[in-house]
Parts: C-alpha cells; structure tokens; sequence
C-alpha cells in the first residue's frame, strides 16, 4: 500500500521532488525555533495542478497534510509536532512562486510559495509596495503565510495581513477535496481548467477585475487610533480577522490570494526617542495618533537589553542582509538548518554548536552600528524608532521635540539615511540574536520563552516590571516591539533550573487579569492555546481534522 502511494506522488512529481530521508527532510520539518515531529515525507509540487493531484491522493489514502512554503514560523505551525495518529506528509510550495499583477498593480494574485521579497522587486518600478517589507521579506517569508497566519509586522498603516479573496481546497465533512474559487475572477468552471489557467498565467492585465471583497485590512487606521479602547488593536483569534484563507493557520490548503498593494513612501524620515521614563513614550504614542491625521510608517520599540544582545550575537545575520542582501537569507537558513541537523546527530557536537562558531568568529569583526547609538543606549533603557512620511514632520516634530529635546532627561537624533538602515536592520535580527543568547549563554536554560502579545489600547503601563515570584526564574528579560499597535515580544532568557512551562503559565496568567491577548501576529502554532472562537474556526474549514491536526494544541486526532 505505502509502496502504492510513494509510486503515484512520483509519478506526479518526479523522484527528486518527493523527499523521505532524514537529511534531505531536516529543513522542511525543523523549525526557525523548534525541533521536528514525526514525517513520512515532503512533496515538492511544481504547478498548482501537481500541487491538487497531490493533495487529492493523500487525502483519498487519508494522510495528514502540512502545508508549508519558507518555513519561517516562529512558533512552529509549518512543522510537525511530535507524534500523530496517521502518517503526516509535508507539501512545500516554494516553487508555486508566481505573482500575477492586475488592476495596475494596485492588488495582485500570489501563488502559495511567492515571498515577500519577490514581490518587493516586482512592485518596485510601479512605486508600491506589499503589505509587509521589513523583516519577514529578509528571511524569504511566503505572502500566502502572512495571510494565513493574519500576520501583522512593523508596517503600522497596513494593520493585520488580510483578504477574502482566496482560491483553496478544503475537506468537506464527507471527506471529499474540494476547490474553492473565491478570487471574485473567472478562471474556468472545473478544477483543472481553473488551475491550468492560473498556472499559465491566463488573466488579462488590461481587464479591471472589481470586487466588494477586502484584500486588506482597510479598517485598520480607525482601529489603531483609537487609543482610549478598552482592548487590543490586532491579534490572532480576533473575529473581524478570520474569514477563510486569512487566519486559517493551514486548514486549507490555499492555491492563491488575492491582495492589495500599497503606495511606496518616498521621502522617509526617522527619529531615534531614546528615554528612562515609559511614561514620556506612553505620552508621545498617544499625542501623535490623536494630533497626527495620518500614521507614521514604522514606530519600533527596543530595551537597552534587546539593542545590546542584538549587536553581540546578531552580528552574522546583520553582516549577511547589509553585505550580501536579504535575497540571501533564504538560502543561508536552509543551509543552517541541514548544518543543525548534522550537529545533533552527532556525539562529539551538540545542536548548539554552529551558534558558537558564528558567534566566535563573527565577534573579531567590527559592527557597522554607529558608535553614536552605543552611548545612546548606556544612557537610556527604552528606545523608539519612528519613521514617517516628510508630508507629516511639520506634525510630528513639535511633539517629539517637546518629549525628547531635553539631553538630561531625554534623546533625540533625526537619522540620515544610513544611520536608519542600520538601526533598523538591527531591530530585525534581534529575533535571531535572542535565541543564540540563551542558546550560549552558560547561565541560562538553552530554550528562550517567546510571548507575542497585544496590549489594550489604552493600556499605559506597558512596560513589564517582573513580581519577586518571576524574578528568581528570569535570568534576563528581553524586550522589542511594535509600539504604536501595542504589539510586544516579550522573550525571556531562563535560569537553567526554571522549567519552562511553568514560568511561561505564571506569565500569562498576569497577562490575562490586565485584559492581554496572545498570541498578537505570530499565531498560535504550537506553542499557544487556541481560544475558543479560534478552535470553532479551524474545525468549521477542516471538519475531519486532515490539515495541520493539532494547531494551537487542538486534537491531532481523525475522530475530531
């Protein structure tokens, strides 16, 4: 039977396109943050017809299906999770990479495998830009991920990554495949022909395709101005974000979407707020998104502890994107990913190893990062990178000079352009130096605790001050954000005696009694409960549990 079907995914997709060796499986099933569960193998479709003929075996042999394009997750969900009930079987995408332009690149169709980076280069001469730029386009995030996980980012005027336009297959509760047009486009009446003309790219650019659907998030602007709401301004089990392919955390199997693009700023100007008072950023927040009519571009918070982690053990990844690109990163995780493999099989090594021969070699060589931003931050503990439009500094100016012009309290710099490149890259990469700083560290447990959380809007304590009773396990707490959305990632570099889950309970059982949600935008994966409401979503797309069993610490089994 299994030879059966290993014959019949060849024939579909070629032997070197169906993978079942460990070493060859090692950067499909681990994650950029997690360990692999079991897999029996990983497809590699090159057309969205192979991709249905794929999926229609497996479902008709009832196999677990795990959709997958760059392996980015940072909490797991493209990966398996230890042991399943049925053999589980990974699709990757990543070849699926077509993006199709319409309405004059004011919206686009993209294929389940295109990144964020492709689609930058693509909108470049048009002056547009795609719903998120920094940070996941520079580790080759998939668009479709972004809409499937409602994905939020630094890109404050865009909101949560969202459409209800999408073309998918779902398992229907007979346990038939079944396709799901909902571009609002004409592209056929059956399976195949809708496919094939999707493949060959037969949509006309001159045609205007209109719709009354979404293909953003077009509410956002009111929702994050209103800073006296009583509850969060985006987070993953919100309602008003979940409708199909966005939200659906791989429950379907999602062919296309269809999205809106966005006006490029061209004349960008950043500031760099540096304080020790939370309640001047607090202030400062509140001020611009109720005086300013318009929002800023970006509006990054980081601790002196984040700055300071991400310029010692950050420093490969930032070489690598301000030398080589971020087209590279791509390819250098997947490298990483088969070296890390190689070390935990191995006796002499442990899986740790590689981050300390990057983070040996790379410390003889200079960081980039101006000096200036080194005394900045032995002064001040909280930071704020705000970059906005030159059409709003007349706005913006008299607030943050009002705050932070005062030297013996506050700090201000209005960045050149290099400074902001570099400063910004730096936020970036915490993400990346905070896992190797608890990695390395001699003092801590290996695994940091990641939390991804949203605040109340009007929340101003937002800034976390650790009982006695959470002290004795932290070792160090590391603090970063998207200020203005009152998105935090709080990461939390153990004691080698804390156990894990029981600080991370502590913790969120804080969270809830002040009215926090979690995850904000990195979704539940497998390292969050799914709320209730988010559970009702996910068995209502896939009623017989085939796709992604056990997202959000669900059920993985069939019955369910």
């Amino acid at each position: 039977m299994q030879n059966t079907l290993s014959s019949n995914i060849i024939k579909i997709v070629g032997k070197n396109n169906f993978l079942t060796s460990e070493n060859s499986m090692a950067p499909y099933k681990n994650g950029w943050r997690t360990q692999s569960g079991e897999c029996k193998g990983v497809i590699i479709p090159a057309s969205l017809l192979e991709m249905w003929k794929v999926l229609d075996i497996l479902v008709k042999n009832k196999k677990i299906i795990l959709l997958q394009a760059s392996n980015t997750s940072l909490t797991g969900g493209s990966t398996p999770n230890g042991k399943y009930d049925r053999e589980l079987f990974i699709i990757n995408t990543l070849k699926l990479n077509n993006i199709i332009l319409i309405n004059n690149a004011e919206q686009i169709i993209a294929f389940p495998g295109s990144t964020l980076y492709k689609l930058e280069e693509k909108l470049k001469k048009f002056d547009r830009a795609p719903h998120s730029e920094i940070g996941s386009s520079c580790i080759g995030a998939s668009i479709v991920g972004g809409i499937c996980n409602n994905s939020g980012g630094a890109l404050i005027k865009r909101g949560p990554a969202y459409t209800e336009l999408s073309l998918f297959a779902r398992v229907n509760q007979k346990g038939k495949l079944e396709l799901v047009n909902n571009l609002d486009i004409n592209l056929g009446n059956s399976t195949e022909s809708i496919l094939r003309n999707l493949d060959k790219g037969n949509i006309s650019d001159k045609k205007l395709f209109k719709t009354k659907k979404k293909a953003s998030s077009l509410d956002y602007k009111s929702v994050i101005k209103d800073v006296n709401a009583n509850s969060p301004a985006r987070y993953n089990a919100d309602k008003k974000r979940l409708y199909e392919a966005s939200g659906c955390a791989g429950k379907l199997a999602v062919f296309a979407v269809r999205l809106d693009t966005f006006e490029k700023e061209k004349n960008e100007i950043t500031f760099y707020l540096s304080s020790n008072s939370p309640d001047d950023l607090s202030i400062f927040r509140r001020k611009v998104l109720q005086e300013v009519k318009e929002l800023p571009i970006y509006a990054e918070y980081i601790h002196r502890d984040a700055y300071n982690i991400s310029k010692k053990y950050g420093k490969d990844a930032f070489l690598l994107i301000y030398l080589l690109g971020s087209h590279a990163m791509p390819f250098f995780y997947k490298i990483k990913s088969k070296i890390e493999k190689f070390f935990s099989k191995s006796k002499l090594f442990n899986s740790f190893t590689l981050d300390y021969i990057l983070h040996f070699f790379t410390k003889f060589i200079p960081h980039p990062l101006s000096k200036k931003f080194d005394k900045i931050s032995n002064k001040f503990e909280h930071h704020l990178i705000l970059k906005f439009d030159k059409s709003i500094y007349n706005d913006i100016k008299p607030i943050a000079y009002k705050l932070f012009k005062n030297k013996s309290k506050n700090n201000f710099l209005h960045c050149d352009k290099k400074e902001s490149k570099k400063i910004t890259l730096a936020r970036f990469v915490m993400a990346g130096a905070n896992v190797r700083y608890a990695r390395i560290n001699p003092k801590t447990n290996s695994n940091l605790l990641a939390l991804d959380i949203s605040l109340r809007r009007n929340d101003k304590n937002w800034h976390e001050y650790l009982s006695k009773d959470l002290k004795k396990y932290i070792y160090k707490p590391i603090y970063v954000g998207h200020y203005f959305c009152h998105v935090f990632h709080r990461e939390y570099a153990l004691h080698k005696n804390a156990n894990p889950d029981e600080v991370k309970k502590k913790l969120l059982e804080k969270l809830n009694k002040i009215g926090a949600k979690y995850p904000a935008e990195h979704n539940v994966g497998h390292m969050y409960q799914a709320e209730k409401n988010l559970k009702n979503f996910y068995k209502n797309l896939d009623p017989t549990n085939t796709f992604n069993p056990g997202i959000g610490k669900t059920s993985k089994k069939s019955c369910c």
